[in-house]
Order: structure tokens, then C-alpha cells, then sequence
């Protein structure tokens, strides 16, 4: 479920996805862009859209208060980690804080979610099969074009793209070590596509088997949160060395950064922190009237 996935992720890792003006007015119009996906995948109907348009409402406005918040705090304590040099402990915080959130908000965005999908006709089905099997061919289009040296090769642009986003100008030494940090990590491109297929398949026949709310939603909460159940024994290996890998690389960047560089990334994080704080003060706004 490609919208609600990009929705509830894009609430999160904003910081990592936009600058602060971006990140702010990407929020601010998260719903708007979600119920352009949900129509895009499913063209939603009469009653169908309207009982979308007002359960993503309540959702972006309890996420709005109550999430943002958190969200806020979280990147002040990850501001004041990086200040003195990173661990892997403190990584492995940082990756399972964005899980226990993402989780979250699926158990809230959950019961929302199934009056609505539990209302789709057979030929929405077949748009959203469609849908998927077109964000798959533009996937392999992006990821898969080329051998493996030309794959890699992008992918590793992109790693080093990310990292002078957070920290700002790297040394040529740097580069040279990330580019071989990066190089170790293991081209995951084809097992993904083969995951997200298996996992867009699961999706569809959830839907047709489970036709009202009360039986859709815990089973939908279980196929958004447990993606891994399932994946092949490869692909879960291949992932978990992934991730080790680039804890490993991200510990070894963090080793050799400058303070300015330091400065760069610690001033952003808290940045975050600020314009989630704002955000949050929004809805208080609303609600007292002003």
C-alpha cells in the first residue's frame, strides 16, 4: 500500500528528504498528497472519498499534536548523541526509535484505514494491481537499468549525495572512504523488487478475503508492521548485512568529521527539532481559536 507506506514514513524522515522550508510545507500538505495517491491507486468514489478525506483529516491532525512532538524530541536527543562522536548502540536507538514510532502510528492509522478499504469494488482491485505492476516497471526502470557495476555505481552516488547533505562538504579523503564503505554494502535492487511484489500480492488478497472493517483491520496492522514475515531466507540475510555494513560506514564517516562538519549535522538535527515543535504549536493554535 505504496500511499499509506510514503504517508506515515514521510511524517517521519522529512528531515532527511527536504530542507527545513521544504520539510515544513511538504507536512502542511501531506494530506493533500496522500489523497492524491489513494485516488491514483484505488479512485476512490463518492462516499468512498469523502469518508477518506475526513479519517486522513483526523489522522494528520492527531499526528499533527500528538506525534510531533515526540518527533521533536527525538531529534533533539539525536542532536546532543552526534555532538560527541556516535556509537553503534546509538544508531541501532535511532533505527528502532523510527520503527516504534512507525509503528505507532499504524495501530492509530489502522481502524481508519480498513472502513475505508473494506468498501472497494472488484474493479478497484484490478486499478490497484495495475497501479502496482506500473510503480514496479518505473522501480526497474530506476534501479535495475544496467549491469551490476552501473547499479552500484548510482547507488553509491546517492550515498555520498546523502551524507554531504547532512554533514556539508567532504574532504576528498572522506569521499574516498565513504566510496569504499559504501562499496561493501550488498546490491539488494532485484531481491526488493521481488519482496515488494510478493508483498503487493499479499495486499490485493487481503483485501478480497476480509470484506468488512472488524476482520480487515488487525490483519492490515499485521501486514504493515511484520514486513518482513515472509521475505525470503536471502533477502532477510542480505538486509540484515546491509544494515550492519552501514552502521559501520556511518561510524567510520563520524570518526574522521571535522567540527564544523559536526556543527553542520548537529545544528540541522536540531533545526528538525524546531520546526516539528512549530508544527506541533499549530494545532494548539487551531484549537484555541487563533
Amino acid at each position: 500500500m505504496r500511499f499509506l507506506l510514503k504517508f506515515v514514513l514521510l511524517l517521519f524522515v522529512l528531515a532527511s528528504l527536504a530542507g527545513c522550508s521544504g520539510a515544513r510545507l511538504a507536512y502542511n500538505n501531506a494530506d493533500t498528497l496522500v489523497r492524491w495517491m489513494a485516488d491514483d491507486y484505488f479512485a476512490l468514489e463518492g462516499p468512498q472519498d469523502e469518508g477518506f478525506k475526513a479519517r486522513l483529516a483526523r489522522f494528520h491532525a492527531w499526528h499533527r499534536s500528538e506525534e510531533l512532538p515526540r518527533y521533536s524530541a527525538l531529534m533533539t536527543s539525536a542532536g546532543d548523541r552526534l555532538t560527541d562522536g556516535l556509537t553503534a548502540r546509538e544508531l541501532v536507538w535511532a533505527w528502532d526509535n523510527v520503527k516504534a514510532r512507525y509503528r505507532h502510528m499504524v495501530a492509530h492509522a489502522a481502524p481508519e484505514l480498513a472502513a475505508v478499504l473494506a468498501t472497494l469494488r472488484p474493479a478497484q482491485f484490478d486499478r490497484l494491481e495495475q497501479k502496482f505492476a506500473e510503480s514496479d516497471a518505473e522501480y526497474a526502470r530506476k534501479h535495475l537499468k544496467g549491469g551490476e557495476a552501473e547499479q552500484r555505481e548510482r547507488r553509491d552516488k546517492r550515498n555520498l549525495e546523502l551524507m554531504r547533505e547532512w554533514f556539508g562538504d567532504l574532504t576528498d579523503e572522506q569521499e574516498a572512504q565513504l566510496a569504499t564503505s559504501s562499496a561493501k554494502l550488498p546490491l539488494l535492487y532485484a531481491l526488493r523488487l521481488q519482496n515488494r511484489q510478493r508483498r503487493q500480492g499479499e495486499f490485493v488478497a487481503l483485501l478480497k478475503a476480509y470484506r468488512s472493517p472488524a476482520e480487515l483491520e488487525p490483519r492490515l496492522k499485521h501486514w504493515l508492521t511484520d514486513w518482513e514475515e515472509g521475505a525470503s531466507p536471502e533477502y532477510r540475510r542480505l538486509s540484515e548485512l546491509h544494515r550492519q555494513l552501514y552502521i559501520q560506514m556511518l561510524l567510520e564517516l563520524d570518526r574522521g568529521l571535522t567540527p564544523a562538519q559536526r556543527v553542520h549535522a548537529v545544528t540541522r538535527l536540531y533545526e528538525y527539532a524546531e520546526i516539528f515543535k512549530a508544527l506541533a504549536e499549530q494545532s494548539k493554535l487551531a484549537r484555541s481559536g487563533y
